[in-house]
């Protein structure tokens, strides 16, 4: 068996097979179990089948895993936040598949197993074009109705998403939560005004681990035992972000019931000025605001976990 680390890691990514349902034969994976064990997942059994690999979407290789019970009551989407990946995931998996749901996480673009330079975007029109290919591959191997669930990053491309559609009747999502959805960041001047003049000297950031979360636990493992931790922030990802706060805040809304569940202890987001953008703009959003959160809600301590995981509303 080949263990998931540093060192065999360059191996696995290029031999990582086509999304598929996992089976004893899947020779490809023999680091799988041990990717599992590293991120606490789910692990496949007779009662819940795990798929897993790449979507291919133009020139990317988009991993992706999915765990699909027996009896399943539809499909929730997980898209993680910027420098995340797919394992970070399992307290919100775990949660969803305790309402017998199937779970379809993918890494991004530049993130976790999925190709691409590292934590790098042009746009965020190509996280919504990876989206529309996860959603494809959804519609034809699992259960109907789809729920989106987003965390920072991962709210914000669920939104333009949304948004792109103009209100479609085939608009493929049933619900929406976004958790602490990205807009703008604290001292978003600094993205919006003194990037563009960096960008004359560098083309990155080095990586700064803050605290986005009260899980000492957490905090520790993506400083110094996740070996898919980008390091360095590209600067364009930053225009790309900005790009996509002016766009959602020159639009003319959209009436979908959008469910926001928002941390008052964040520390990554401008999020008072974000909540009234998200008021302005979708008139029938749900909120649900959580005492002293911090930003990354899907790795909180247990309490406040549990208040976040409790406001997920799927009824939409």
């Amino acid at each position: 068996m080949t263990k998931f680390d540093l060192q065999s890691l360059p191996q696995i990514k290029k031999n990582l097979p086509v999304f598929a349902k996992v089976t004893e034969s899947s020779s490809q994976l023999d680091w799988l179990d041990s990717y599992l064990s590293l991120y606490k997942l789910p692990n496949p059994s007779s009662e819940l089948s795990l798929y897993c690999g790449t979507i291919a979407l133009n020139q990317q290789s988009i991993f992706t895993a999915a765990w699909a019970p027996k009896k399943s009551a539809g499909t929730a989407i997980i898209v993680h936040g910027y420098l995340d990946n797919l394992g970070l995931y399992g307290h919100l998996i775990e949660n969803l598949l305790a309402q017998n749901l199937t779970v379809v996480c993918f890494d991004l673009p530049g993130h976790g197993l999925s190709n691409g330079e590292r934590a790098f975007i042009a746009d965020f029109s190509d996280y919504t074009q990876v989206l529309d290919a996860i959603l494809m591959v959804c519609t034809e191997q699992f259960t109907a109705p789809f729920h989106g669930v987003g965390q920072s990053t991962g709210g914000a491309i669920l939104l333009k998403h949304l948004f792109d559609s103009n209100q479609a009747i085939d608009y493929p999502f049933k619900s929406l939560n976004l958790l602490a959805p990205l807009l703008h960041p604290k001292g978003w001047w600094f993205n919006r005004h003194l990037i563009p003049l960096i960008r004359l000297f560098r083309k990155s950031l080095i990586r700064r681990f803050g605290h986005n979360s009260q899980d000492a636990e957490f905090s520790a493992f993506i400083r110094q035992r996740d070996i898919l931790q980008p390091q360095v922030m590209p600067l364009p990802w930053f225009v790309a972000a900005d790009k996509w706060a002016r766009q959602f805040e020159a639009s003319s809304g959209n009436d979908f019931s959008v469910n926001i569940i928002q941390g008052d202890g964040d520390k990554t987001l401008d999020w008072k000025y974000n909540l009234k953008m998200f008021g302005h703009k979708l008139p029938n959003m749900k909120l649900r605001t959580i005492k002293d959160a911090n930003h990354h809600m899907a790795n909180e301590i247990q309490g406040l976990r549990d208040e976040v995981f409790n406001a997920i509303d799927l009824s939409s």
